[in-house]
């Protein structure tokens, strides 16, 4: 299930067909939007105890906006975010290219 604030809520869902016949629903991975396309409230530096997840709940209440932050950063994964300690990381506004935080 996709909620409203998923980082797919807007992605395109689509259907292929199998040799077999047989369909399969998915969703069509979003592109990352440009990083310059965010606003930035402000920067964080990445500690060796950090995670996505605990930045998003820290920074909006829902761990589950770690996207928001990943978008902002063009990763397309949460663990790109603090796999390297020291390094800064952008920390985008809620509202910013559909992070909605409801």
């Amino acid at each position: 299930m996709i909620t409203a604030t998923s980082r797919y809520a807007t992605a395109t869902e689509t259907e292929f067909t199998r040799p077999d016949g047989s369909k399969v629903r998915h969703i069509v991975p979003p592109i990352l939007p440009h990083p310059e396309e965010h606003t930035v409230a402000r920067q964080h530096r990445v500690t060796d105890s950090d995670r996505a997840d605990i930045v998003a709940a820290q920074t909006y209440g829902q761990a589950t906006a770690w996207w928001m932050i990943a978008n902002a950063n063009s990763a397309a994964h949460p663990d790109q975010l603090t796999e390297v300690p020291g390094s800064p990381l952008a920390i985008p506004m809620p509202d910013a290219r559909g992070g909605r935080i409801t």
